[in-house]
């Protein structure tokens, strides 16, 4: 006899989307499920994130450290920020499969994943060490100290069951003793709620509400 009431089956990571669009300073990554593949590749390209297919358990150990993104229904996806020690080890991950001798290992999804990491480098700062690699570059402009009352960020969301559904579009109301006072953006009517910057990530400063 089938239990009706027996959990559903973890996910599985299929695809890492990964980028700094905002600055090196916001490093952020997101793993996704095997149905959303091609529209996270579509909306990575979109948004200027790379991303990796994650075929083996070696690809999706890198999924470590990543919560699950958000895909909406408009085609929009969000990606959590990460640490920065989380992505260095996704960029080690892409580096090494560049630069072996048979990118067609089955093996390892890195070889599709290598050219968007390359093309996205071009923007961002040499690979670590970073606070030696050039020490008379010019520190880049850090983007929380930019933050305002009225500020577009992501808010972590939890659920009743305390189970995390992603990163939600807000508007911050206010800033002290480092703590965000926030709003979602979508549902005004709820009260306002406090975050630590932990759980609060940055859009890209070119991100407008409307789309356009």
């Amino acid at each position: 006899m089938t239990n009706p009431t027996q959990p559903k089956p973890t996910p599985l990571p299929a695809i890492l989307a990964y980028g700094t669009p905002s600055g090196p300073a916001l490093t952020q990554a997101s793993w996704f499920r095997a149905e959303d593949t091609e529209a996270v590749k579509a909306a990575a390209k979109e948004l200027k994130f790379s991303v990796i297919e994650l075929h083996t358990d070696a690809d999706r150990a890198l999924a470590a450290g990543a919560h699950e993104g958000v895909l909406k229904g408009t085609g929009r996806m969000i990606v959590g920020s990460v640490s920065a020690e989380v992505y260095r080890r996704i960029e080690d991950h892409v580096r090494k499969g560049a630069g072996a001798s048979d990118p067609s290992n089955s093996g390892s999804a890195v070889a599709s994943a290598a050219k968007p990491a390359t093309e996205q480098n071009k923007n961002a700062l040499p690979p670590a060490p970073l606070a030696t690699a050039k020490p008379d570059l010019a520190t880049p402009p850090n983007p929380w100290e930019g933050l305002r009352v009225g500020a577009r960020v992501l808010a972590a969301y939890w659920n009743d069951k305390r189970e995390f559904e992603g990163f939600w579009l807000a508007t911050v109301k206010r800033i002290e003793n480092g703590e965000f006072t926030l709003e979602w953006f979508e549902a005004p009517q709820y009260p306002a709620f406090k975050k630590a910057p932990k759980n609060v990530a940055i859009v890209h400063p070119e991100f407008r509400v409307t789309g356009k």
